[in-house]
């Protein structure tokens, strides 16, 4: 990885209160042509940093 992909993936991951791996592996998981198996798709993560996984309202 490029010097300057890294730094943007770090702008990035600040701007939404995540390290860059956090980032990457949201990104991954919200790409709709990822080849990765995403069933826990995490949602979001709150301010306490606990996971949202993919459950919706009945």
């Amino acid at each position: 990885m490029s010097p300057e992909m890294a730094d943007e993936i770090d702008r990035e991951a600040d701007k939404h209160g995540m390290n860059a791996s956090q980032y990457v592996r949201q990104v991954l998981r919200e790409h709709d042509t990822t080849p990765f198996n995403c069933e826990d798709t995490v949602l979001c993560v709150d301010e306490n940093s606990e996971e949202r996984r993919n459950e919706g309202a009945a």
